[in-house]
């Protein structure tokens, strides 16, 4: 376990319309059925003041990827858009296209990460965020589990993050993927938990959080 760990930071990954929505262009079946612990979360976090990171694919027409999966979360389409649960009111986009990063004033509120790749690395502004954000534990939830939550935390864990993993606000697209990216998990010293221990009043002190 890395030695990065202080108040908390959330990761909500790729809780976008084309994912989590049966209409959607690659719906992870059932992903509806974790839109109330989204909701717990993201609500814990804007009671506490805990800033959002919220990884969201941005893809081109004619990306890549287009060769492996159906085309999804095309930049500017309705799929592309986070859900309504986790979507804030005035989010701060930070552009896998270039252009200046400029570190917020207080980190509160959501910080929309745009990405072309399973892992907001791709973006030329991720290690610059995290730096600025300082030492944190993060708190990764999202979907899909064996794909973009599995490369989120991976990236986390190679930058010394201490990271937490929300079982019950997650969603993978098979069983077996879904066991063993969080077995790969729990062996890199990823810690598992739940919506309701992260929620629970006493996390409060034991992470960190001033209440305002």
């Amino acid at each position: 376990m890395s030695g990065k760990t202080g108040p908390p930071v959330f990761f909500d990954v790729d809780t976008q319309v084309d994912f989590m929505r049966p209409e959607g262009k690659l719906y992870v079946p059932g992903a509806e059925g974790i839109v109330p612990n989204l909701c717990r979360l993201l609500i814990w976090a804007r009671e506490n003041d805990v800033p959002v990171i919220s990884t969201a694919d941005a893809h081109s027409p004619d990306d890549p990827e287009f060769k492996t999966w159906p085309p999804h979360c095309v930049a500017g389409t309705p799929g592309q858009q986070r859900i309504p649960e986790t979507q804030f009111a005035s989010p701060v986009v930070i552009s896998s296209r270039g252009g200046d990063f400029r570190p917020p004033a207080r980190w509160v509120g959501q910080f929309i990460v745009e990405k072309t790749t399973y892992s907001p690395e791709d973006n030329s502004h991720f290690d610059d965020l995290l730096r600025v954000l300082g030492p944190r534990r993060a708190v990764v939830f999202g979907v899909v589990t064996e794909y973009c939550v599995l490369a989120t935390a991976r990236a986390l864990i190679r930058r010394g993050f201490a990271v937490d993993l929300v079982t019950d606000a997650v969603k993978s697209i098979s069983e077996e993927g879904g066991r063993k990216a969080l077995d790969e998990l729990a062996s890199a010293g990823v810690r598992l938990v739940t919506t309701a221990e992260v929620c629970h009043p006493v996390a409060t002190a034991t992470v960190g959080v001033r209440r305002p």
